[in-house]
This record gives C-alpha cells, sequence and structure tokens, in this order.
C-alpha cells in the first residue's frame, strides 16, 4: 500500500478575486487572487510537498523534465488545489 498523495497535496479557500469573477473576459491579462493567511499556510504546505515529490524525479529522464505543478483555482467553490502536473511534451 502506497503512502502517497495521488491526487491533490492540498486545498485552501480564496477570499476573493480582482477582477471579480463576474467582471472577467477574455481581455483580462492578470488575475490577483486575495488568500487570508491562515489559507495561506495551507497552501504553502501543499506547494512544498508537490515541489518534494517533484524533485524526486530524475531530471534526465523525459518524466523528470516533464514534471510541473498544478494550481486548480475552482471558481465555483472558492478554492485553490494544489496538483502533479506534466508539462507538454
Amino acid at each position: 500500500m502506497s503512502l502517497e498523495k495521488e491526487f491533490t497535496f492540498g486545498t485552501c479557500e480564496y477570499e476573493r478575486t480582482s477582477p471579480a469573477r463576474t467582471e472577467l473576459t477574455g481581455d483580462t491579462s492578470i488575475l490577483n487572487i486575495i488568500v487570508p493567511f491562515e489559507e495561506a499556510l495551507k497552501m504553502n504546505l501543499a506547494v512544498d510537498e508537490c515541489v518534494r515529490k517533484l524533485n524526486r524525479y530524475k531530471k534526465s529522464t523525459k518524466t523528470g523534465k516533464r514534471a510541473a505543478l498544478n494550481l486548480t483555482i475552482h471558481f465555483n467553490l472558492g478554492r485553490i488545489a494544489i496538483n502533479e502536473g506534466r508539462l507538454r511534451g
């Protein structure tokens, strides 16, 4: 039985976005996400866990070169999830 994370390293709530979600358009070039301090601590731990896992990959392999961190923003839930991702290749 593996004790490694299989989907998400953690989630946190965010307070709001700027511009507001209702004001987002295809022309929006910057999105600010306001995360309260306690939630930012959760996000920091999740990012750190994911980066430590990514660091275990051998960088000379295809898997190691394509390793990435994926931040998923759930607008309808007001949450951010941290997952392992892959670069296109």
